[in-house]
């Protein structure tokens, strides 16, 4: 349903009452959240990085970012596929996705945040883990005393990474993560 066909069927529904037209609340929203509205999509960071650079003049970037990726794939160039590249292949309608950030807008996707906590099997009253202070991250540690036992480091926004914030200078690290819910 548009926007006209909804006064249509609002101006079928009212009644006369004294001279006053008008319609029951209940009849409106319904008529109303028929309405079709364009959805934002939502896309990846780097996603969204490559289209603000070529937003301008998308249709000739979009050609030619998918010559370029059309020889990489077929073997005709030796580089390995970039991330928008590898998105541009295997994603299920990167091109409409692309159209419809131009047309309707876009969001882009939260990365996903993890906690490294690293074993140490030496000393189970200190705990050691990632943590990020000044946008940089570095090994910390806490010691745990018995009058602190509910303390969660996990829920701390310091210690939340994300994934290329750990592998930048952890990727050994890796291997420890866990999910923040």
């Amino acid at each position: 349903m548009n926007k006209q066909e909804a006064i249509e069927s609002i101006k079928k529904i009212s009644d006369d009452l004294l001279e006053v037209k008008f319609v029951s609340l209940e009849s409106v929203i319904d008529i109303v959240s028929q309405i079709h509205e364009p959805q934002t999509v939502v896309v990846p960071k780097f996603v969204a990085e490559w289209y603000e650079r070529n937003k301008d003049d998308l249709n000739t970037a979009i050609y030619r970012t998918i010559t370029k990726t059309y020889r990489k794939v077929n073997g005709e160039n030796d580089d390995l596929l970039d991330a928008f590249e590898g998105w541009l292949v295997y994603e299920d309608n990167s091109i409409l996705i692309l159209i419809q950030m131009q047309l309707f807008g876009f969001e882009i996707e939260q990365e996903k945040l993890y906690t490294v906590e690293i074993p140490d099997p030496n000393c189970l009253d200190v705990v050691t883990f990632l943590c990020k202070e000044n946008g940089k991250v570095f090994i910390g540690g806490d010691i745990f005393w018995d009058e602190l036992p509910n303390y969660n480091w996990k829920k701390e926004p310091e210690n939340q990474l994300t994934e290329s914030e750990i592998k930048k200078d952890f990727e050994w690290a890796w291997q420890f993560r866990e999910e923040v819910d």
